[in-house]
């Protein structure tokens, strides 16, 4: 028994320290034609996303809802540029966050449900 609760511990500490872990894609842009623009201002959103069958903040291999989070981040860029009345938006960094807690609710889960957290942040243009 006493076996068992070491190796719970040590999972548990394994999630703590990879509580962290994230995936970032940073340098996008949503362009209007041409090659003049004017910085309007800056924006940061977040948004909660929920997968079910794989990992959170991580691969997406057989996850039946991998693409579910484009909808929301786009529309969370498109919003963000209307709200400052640009145009287009540069510099837009992408990035998906897991916490202990998404881990933890993961394993309990045997992977089936994958909550995580997508920070948007970057510049509308006009």
């Amino acid at each position: 028994m006493r076996h068992y609760r070491a190796l719970f511990l040590a999972f548990l500490f394994g999630l703590a320290a990879a509580g962290c872990t994230t995936f970032k894609a940073s340098g996008l842009a949503v362009l209007p034609p041409g090659e003049n623009y004017t910085v309007v201002g800056e924006f940061r959103t977040e948004v909660w996303v929920n997968e079910f069958l794989g990992e959170p903040a991580g691969p997406k291999l057989f996850n039946l809802t991998a693409d579910l989070s484009d909808g929301p981040v786009k529309d969370a860029i498109a919003m963000a540029i209307q709200e400052k009345g640009g145009t287009g938006a540069i510099k837009i960094t992408i990035e998906h966050r897991a916490s202990f807690t998404d881990f933890l609710l993961t394993a309990l889960t045997s992977s089936i449900y994958a909550p995580s957290l997508v920070v948007i942040t970057g510049t509308v243009i006009k």
